[in-house]
């Protein structure tokens, strides 16, 4: 499922991501995007919030434990 990802980086710039969570490493969460992958400081996530439910119906964590 899909996430929205609000980044800011070292200007102050926000950067918003959409894309589908794959996993953390090394303080860093990779995310597939539409066309591609980015690997984000999560560090500088300042929001995010679920854009699709799960096949159940349900909301999950960004950042699974």
């Amino acid at each position: 499922m899909r996430f929205a990802v609000d980044t800011v980086d070292d200007s102050g710039n926000d950067r918003l991501y959409i894309g589908t969570p794959v996993h953390v490493s090394d303080d860093k969460l990779h995310l597939k995007l539409r066309d591609g992958e980015v690997k984000l400081d999560i560090r500088k996530i300042i929001d995010w919030f679920q854009i699709d439910l799960s096949e159940g119906g349900e909301r999950v964590e960004l950042f699974q434990r």
